[in-house]
């Protein structure tokens, strides 16, 4: 019998799994993009997951995806940081245990994403990505079929490294009964 995923709102008591799941998948997905030594030193900051799942972060949501009783993915969401591009929603960060990714927990994931950003009142989404993260893009352009927003590129530094974004929009954003 195959695993059971439930995608469901965070609780505070996920705050160290989901803290698991960001270190571990920054350290298999970024390998190569982000240098060596930010990845080995990352902090699981578990303070700042179990603030999010306690809804001290205003506007902001956090959802796990748990098999057999475990947390392997999460995404945050909300309102966006950047109003000036234009979207009303933006996906904060959404990342997967390295060993469930491409089992089909993201696509999943996204479309709890999606409605929760329309009960949000949020018609449209907004995502950055490193621009060196083939995979993620991947999974943007072609699963979820969002549109690269030209001239979105930006950087930031990560121990002495300029690490370059882009971003992706669902405008409008899918309907919930819409199959993917």
């Amino acid at each position: 019998m195959a695993p059971r995923m439930i995608i469901r709102r965070a609780v505070p008591q996920d705050a160290s799994q989901v803290a698991r799941v960001r270190v571990l998948s920054w350290r298999a997905t970024y390998l190569g993009i982000v240098p060596d030594s930010y990845l080995d030193a990352m902090d699981e900051n578990v303070d700042q997951w179990r603030a999010v799942a306690a809804g001290e972060q205003k506007g902001a949501e956090l959802l796990v995806c748990e098999v057999d009783n475990r947390v392997v993915g999460f995404a945050a969401y909300g309102a966006a940081r950047e109003p000036s591009l234009g979207h009303a929603g933006e996906l904060y960060a959404t990342y997967h245990l390295p060993e469930v990714m491409g089992k089909g927990y993201g696509r999943a994931m996204m479309r709890e994403v999606t409605a929760n950003l329309r009960r949000l009142g949020h018609n449209d989404m907004i995502v950055w990505v490193m621009e060196e993260n083939a995979r993620g893009r991947a999974f943007y352009e072609n699963v979820m079929r969002a549109r690269f927003i030209e001239g979105s590129r930006q950087s930031f530094e990560l121990d002495g490294v300029t690490i370059w974004e882009v971003a992706y929009c669902l405008r409008p954003l899918p309907d919930a009964a819409a199959p993917r």
